[in-house]
C-alpha cells in the first residue's frame, strides 16, 4: 500500500533485538512487521554502510521508511544519514515507549502522511 510505512531499528550491538523482544511479547508483533539492524563491536564504518545500504535497497526500495536510531550523533545515526530521503523518516534517541507508539501506528493502518504530521518525539517520552 503507497500510504503504509515500514519500520527499521538501527542500533548499537544488540538493543535493537532487545526492541524485536519487547515488541513481539506486547504487541504480538513478528519479523515481518519491522526490521533491525545493529553496529556490532569490531564491525568497520564500511561494511555496516553497506549494510544499511543493502537493507534499505532490497527491502525497502520504493516505500516509505521509518529508521528509528538509539543514539543521536552516534555511528548507527551518522552512518543512515545519507541514505535519507523524502520517503524516509529519521528518529534518532528512541526509547521503548516511543517504539511501541510507532509500531502501534503501524499495526493500526496509519497512513505516511498522517506520521508526518502526528509522529511522536523522543522528547515526549524522556
Amino acid at each position: 500500500m503507497k500510504d503504509a510505512f515500514d519500520v527499521l531499528m538501527i542500533t548499537h550491538a544488540g538493543l535493537c533485538k532487545g526492541y524485536a523482544d519487547a515488541l513481539k511479547l506486547i504487541l504480538d508483533i513478528d519479523e515481518d512487521d519491522f526490521g533491525t539492524l545493529s553496529f556490532e563491536n569490531g564491525e568497520s564504518l564500511d561494511d555496516f554502510s553497506e549494510a544499511i545500504r543493502a537493507t534499505i535497497e532490497e527491502r525497502y526500495k520504493d516505500r516509505n521508511l521509518v529508521v528509528l536510531l538509539d543514539l543521536p550523533g552516534g555511528s548507527p545515526a551518522n552512518t543512515a544519514l545519507p541514505f535519507m530521503s523524502s520517503s524516509r523518516k529519521l528518529i534518532a534517541g528512541v526509547n521503548l515507549p516511543l517504539v511501541l507508539e510507532i509500531m502501534a501506528m503501524k499495526k493500526s493502518g496509519t497512513t505516511w502522511d498522517c506520521l508526518l504530521y502526528t509522529s511522536p518525539s523522543p522528547r515526549d517520552y524522556a
